[in-house]
C-alpha cells in the first residue's frame, strides 16, 4: 500500500513509465484515447480546457493508480473502525456484566445465598445450566447451588448427584478442578466421560437430555480453593475464549463474596454463641410469682447487640430481676455484656439492694478499657411481703398493671447510665404487687424504631396492651352475663402462647357467685403460639428471606415459669400466665418484620402464696422471747411439724436482738416452703444492720452478741434485708423428713 499513496512517495504522474521492454504495442497503451471517470461529486474546474490525448495519456496511469489506493487506504480504515467498534462494544458488555455480578453478590452475607446467586447469574449469560460445588469436610464435595432453564435437566442431575456424590480423588470435573485449581473444559460428552459421572440408569437417562460443552473453573479465595462452578450448554455451542474468561471472572468474584460470607459468619456465630451463654436457659420456680423472658435479635442489621436479662433466686423466697442494654453492637458490645451479667449476679448474690448494686456495677463499667456505657434495672420482689424495690440506671421505665386497672409505667428516679460515674445517683422505688399484678421490663428495642421514637413507642406499648387486656375482659363479662354454656367442642382450658398483662385478671363470675354451669373457655381468638414446637427452654430460628443481609445465626429465646396453659375450673376471675402476657406484649408493640434493634423483655406475675403459719406484733418488751416461742411452737404443732428445738432456740436470740437494739414494735413471722419453715422478724429500726459477733469479737466474756453467729451456725440460711419502714432478719430450716408440707 505504501507504493499507491502519493504520501508514501509515489512518483509524479508526469514521469510515471513503463519499465523498459514492457512498453505496450503501438495504440494499445492503455491509457491512450481514454480517460478516468471523475469521482462522484466531483465536477471540472471552470475555464478549465479539456486535457488533450498526449497530456491525458501521461497523466491518466498515475492518477488512476493513486484514486485506487486511496479507495483501499479507506476500506481497510472503515474495517478498522468496525472491529474496534465490535471490540469495545464487547469489553462494554463484559464489564457490564461483571460490575453487575459485583454488585449482586455483595449485598448479602449468607453463605447459601451467595452460592445460590453465583448459579443464577451464570445463566443464562454463559450457558443454559450452572451448578455450584462446594468442598465439604474431608473428600467431599456438594451440590450447593444450581440454576438451569430446563427442569428436566435440574431433577436429573441432582439425582445424579445423590445416587453418586463427587469427590475430590474422583476423575470428574468437580474432583479434578478442586483438586488442582485448574479449569476443566469438556467440548462433547462421550460414552466414557459420561459413564464416569453417572452410575447405573442415570447413564441411560443422561443420553435423552440434551447436552453440550461443559466447563468447569475453581473458586478461590485467599489461595485456597473453595469449591468449583460449571456451567454448560445444549447443543454445538463452543465456548470461546471471551466466554471462558467471564466464568472465571464469575467465579473469582463468587470465591470472595462466598469467602467474606464465611468469614463474617464465623465472627458473628462466636459473638451469638457469648450471647447464648449469657442468657439464662429458664428462670427458678418460685412460690408466689411467675416469670416469663424473651430475646429477639435485630433483624435489620448484621451484629449482635448487648440486651441481657437475669433471674436471680435470694434467699428467703425473694427474687432479683435485672435487665440491661450495653449500647453499641458486635462482639464488643456482646463481651461487655458478658461482664457486665456476671458482675450483677455476683451482687445480687450478696443480696444487695438496688440501688447499691446499681452504683457497684457503676465502678465496674467504668473500670473496663474504653468509653463504655448501659442501661440497667434491677428489683426485688418478696412475695410474702408482695413489694418490689426497683432501682434504674437510665433505663426505659417498667410497665406496671395492677388487678382492674389500665397499664401504666411506674414513675421512679430513672438515674444516669452506668458507666457515667457519678457517685450517689440511683435510688430506690418500692411498689406494692398484690396477687394478680404484673411488671413489664424490657429494652428500648420493643418501642423505639426509625420509624417512631420512643416517647411515641411508650405509649403504644401501654395503649395496645391496654386494648389487650380490655378486649377478653369484656368477651368474658358478656359470656358471664349471659351464662352461654362452652360449645362442646372446645376446650376448656384457654392456650397461653399469648399474653395479656398477668397483672391484669380477666372479668369473669365473681368468687360471691360461683358459675353453676361447666366451666366457659374465653371466646377471644386464640393467639397462635410462634414457636415451632420447641420446649421452653429452646431458641428457635427465623425463616429468612432471600437477598437481605440478615444475620444468619440469628436466634430468639423464650422461657418461662409456671402453667402453661390456664384452665377455668374454678370460681373467680381466669388468670392469665406471664407467659401469655409476655406475648400480649409484642402484638401490642406491633413489631415491624426487620427491627432495628435486639429486644429483651421480661415479665413478672404475682400470685397468692400460702398463708403465713403464723403472724404475730409484739412489742419491744423482754417478754416478746417467751411469747415468741410459745407461738412458734404451736404453730409448728398446729401443722403437723414435729418440734425443732433449734428452731425454738433461734426466734429467741432473733426478738431478744431486736428488742434490745431496735426498741420498736416487732412483727413475728413464719411461713411454709417446700422441705422448709422460714421465719423473720421485722422491726422499724434500719439504720444499721446486725453482723454476727458484734459485739463479742474481742470479748470472749461477753454477755451479748452471740445471737447471730447462733443463727449463722444452726439456721440452713439467714440474712438481714432492708424494709421501706426498717429491716427484717430472718433464717429457714429445713424440716425433718416426714414433715415436708
Amino acid at each position: 500500500m505504501t507504493g499507491l499513496s502519493p504520501a508514501a512517495g509515489a512518483p509524479s504522474a508526469a514521469g510515471l513509465r513503463p519499465p523498459p521492454g514492457n512498453e505496450p504495442p503501438p495504440g494499445s497503451e492503455p491509457w491512450a484515447g481514454t480517460r478516468t471517470e471523475p469521482r462522484a461529486g466531483s465536477e471540472p474546474r471552470a475555464g478549465a480546457a479539456p486535457a488533450t490525448g498526449a497530456a491525458y495519456g501521461r497523466e491518466g496511469w498515475a492518477a488512476t493508480t493513486a484514486s485506487v489506493g486511496r479507495a483501499i487506504v479507506r476500506e481497510l480504515t472503515a474495517a478498522r473502525r468496525r472491529r474496534s467498534h465490535v471490540s469495545a462494544g464487547t469489553t462494554l458488555d463484559q464489564f457490564s456484566f461483571l460490575a453487575d455480578a459485583s454488585l449482586v453478590l455483595s449485598s448479602s452475607l449468607d453463605p447459601q445465598r451467595i452460592m445460590e446467586m453465583i448459579a443464577a447469574l451464570a445463566v443464562p449469560r454463559l450457558g443454559t445450566g450452572a451448578v455450584v460445588w462446594l468442598r465439604g469436610d474431608g473428600d467431599a464435595i456438594r451440590m450447593a447451588g444450581s440454576s438451569f432453564l430446563d427442569a428436566k435437566s435440574a431433577d436429573f442431575l441432582r439425582a445424579a448427584v445423590q445416587l453418586r456424590p463427587p469427590t475430590l480423588d474422583q476423575n470428574t470435573p468437580p474432583g479434578i478442578v478442586v483438586r488442582t485449581g485448574q479449569s476443566h473444559y469438556i467440548p462433547c460428552y462421550t460414552e466414557r466421560v459420561a459413564r464416569e459421572l453417572f452410575a447405573g440408569s442415570a447413564y441411560e437417562t443422561f443420553w435423552e437430555l440434551p447436552s453440550g460443552p461443559t466447563i468447569t473453573v475453581p473458586m478461590c479465595a485467599r489461595g485456597h480453593v473453595l469449591g468449583a462452578l460449571s456451567v454448560g450448554r445444549n447443543g454445538p455451542h463452543e465456548f470461546t475464549a471471551l466466554d471462558v474468561h467471564l466464568v472465571e471472572e464469575l467465579a473469582r468474584r463468587g470465591g470472595a463474596a462466598l469467602d467474606n460470607a464465611q468469614l463474617f459468619q464465623e465472627v458473628e456465630e462466636s459473638a451469638l454463641t457469648l450471647q447464648r451463654s449469657m442468657l439464662p436457659a429458664h428462670p427458678p420456680a418460685l412460690d408466689g410469682m411467675e416469670i416469663a423472658m424473651e430475646y429477639r435479635p435485630g433483624t435489620a442489621g448484621t451484629e449482635v447487640g448487648g440486651d441481657f436479662y437475669d433471674v436471680i433466686g435470694l434467699p428467703g423466697g425473694r427474687v432479683g430481676v435485672a435487665i440491661g442494654d450495653v449500647m453499641g453492637r458486635g462482639l464488643h458490645a456482646a463481651a461487655v455484656m458478658g461482664q457486665l451479667r456476671a458482675a450483677l449476679r455476683a451482687y445480687a448474690l450478696e443480696d444487695w439492694g438496688p440501688a447499691e448494686l446499681l452504683a457497684r456495677l457503676d465502678r465496674v463499667v467504668d473500670s473496663l478499657p474504653g468509653l463504655q456505657m448501659a442501661t440497667s434495672m434491677y428489683a426485688v420482689y418478696d412475695p410474702y411481703s408482695g413489694r418490689a424495690t426497683i432501682a434504674s440506671a437510665g433505663h426505659p421505665p417498667p410497665l406496671l398493671v395492677l388487678p382492674d386497672e389500665q397499664p401504666d409505667y411506674l414513675v421512679l428516679e430513672p438515674g444516669l447510665p452506668l458507666g457515667t460515674g457519678e457517685k450517689d445517683q440511683f435510688s430506690e422505688t418500692t411498689v406494692a404487687l398484690p396477687p394478680g399484678s404484673a411488671l413489664v421490663m424490657f429494652t428500648d428495642g420493643l418501642v423505639e424504631s426509625r420509624r417512631r421514637p420512643v416517647a411515641d413507642g411508650l405509649e403504644h406499648l401501654r395503649s395496645g396492651l391496654a386494648e389487650q387486656i380490655t378486649r377478653p375482659r369484656a368477651a368474658r363479662d358478656l359470656d358471664a352475663a349471659c351464662d352461654a354454656p362452652a360449645a362442646p367442642d372446645v376446650p376448656a382450658t384457654v392456650a397461653a402462647p399469648t399474653a395479656p398483662s398477668a397483672a391484669a385478671p380477666s372479668a369473669g363470675p365473681s368468687p360471691a357467685q360461683p358459675p353453676t354451669g361447666p366451666p366457659v373457655a374465653t371466646p377471644e381468638r386464640r393467639i397462635r403460639e410462634r414457636r415451632s414446637g420447641r420446649d421452653r427452654r429452646g431458641g428457635y430460628r427465623r425463616p429468612r428471606t432471600s437477598g437481605d443481609r440478615r444475620r444468619t445465626g440469628s436466634f430468639a429465646a423464650r422461657s418461662w415459669s409456671g402453667p402453661d396453659a390456664v384452665t377455668c375450673d374454678g370460681p373467680g376471675p381466669i388468670q392469665e400466665t406471664a407467659r401469655t402476657l409476655l406475648e400480649r406484649c409484642l402484638l401490642a408493640a406491633d413489631l415491624p418484620p426487620r427491627t432495628d434493634d435486639d429486644i429483651a423483655l421480661l415479665v413478672l406475675v404475682t400470685r397468692p402464696v400460702r398463708p403465713p403459719l403464723l403472724e404475730l406484733a409484739l412489742p419491744a418488751v423482754g417478754s416478746s422471747a417467751s411469747h415468741a416461742r410459745v407461738a412458734v411452737r404451736g404453730a409448728l404443732h398446729d401443722a403437723g411439724i414435729g418440734s425443732l428445738d433449734d428452731a425454738i432456740l433461734l426466734v429467741s436470740e432473733v426478738v431478744t436482738n431486736a428488742v434490745l437494739h431496735a426498741r420498736s414494735d416487732l412483727v413475728l413471722r413464719a411461713t411454709l416452703e417446700p422441705g422448709r419453715v422460714r421465719i423473720s422478724v421485722e422491726d422499724r429500726e434500719g439504720s444499721v444492720l446486725p453482723r454476727p459477733g458484734d459485739e463479742s469479737i474481742d470479748q470472749m466474756d461477753a454477755e451479748h452478741g452471740w445471737g447471730l453467729l447462733l443463727v449463722e451456725a444452726l439456721a440452713q440460711a439467714w440474712g438481714v434485708e432492708t424494709t421501706p419502714d426498717g429491716k427484717r432478719v430472718w433464717f429457714e430450716m429445713e424440716l425433718p423428713g416426714g414433715d415436708h408440707p
